[in-house]
């Protein structure tokens, strides 16, 4: 039923969005000092070679390494994962590559939003489209979506 909040089969929410960033203190820093999100306690970890176990788990080699923090903003609860493994790939997927990924912030005040970004080193900000939302991409390998309340 279109609109209804009913769930028609297995799945019944969305718990939380992941993304892999190229340095976990430098993500950590920027969601925390820049877009104000806090820290989710003791939801971080290390991911360590097992055997295969990181393979059989999470699809990577089985000689990588990881390390992950979750973090929250307003109901939204975000993860964010840094990963070292051989033959990865480091170069930051465009907006129209298969599997890119941005992360939309609704903001209350879009100028003070933009100020604050542009202050910060290797954040570009891009022009709005025509209802005013504007894409961001961020040194951590992140795009965001800014979208006016």
């Amino acid at each position: 039923m279109k609109g209804s909040l009913a769930v028609s089969g297995p799945f019944s929410a969305v718990n939380h969005v992941g993304f892999v960033v190229r340095n976990l203190e430098e993500g950590t820093r920027f969601f925390l000092d820049v877009l104000g999100f806090e820290l989710v306690p003791d939801r971080k970890g290390t991911l360590t070679p097992n055997g295969d176990s990181l393979t059989r788990l999470f699809g990577v080699p089985a000689e990588a390494s990881g390390r992950f923090q979750f973090f929250q903003l307003g109901g939204a609860v975000i993860e964010l994962l840094e990963w070292t493994a051989p033959g990865q790939n480091t170069d930051q997927p465009l907006n129209s590559d298969l599997a890119a990924r941005h992360l939309a912030l609704s903001v209350s005040d879009m100028d003070a939003s933009l100020e604050r970004l542009r202050g910060v080193p290797g954040v570009t900000v891009r022009d709005a489209n025509d209802r005013g939302f504007r894409y961001c991409s961020t040194p951590l390998g992140l795009e965001i979506q800014l979208i006016p309340n």
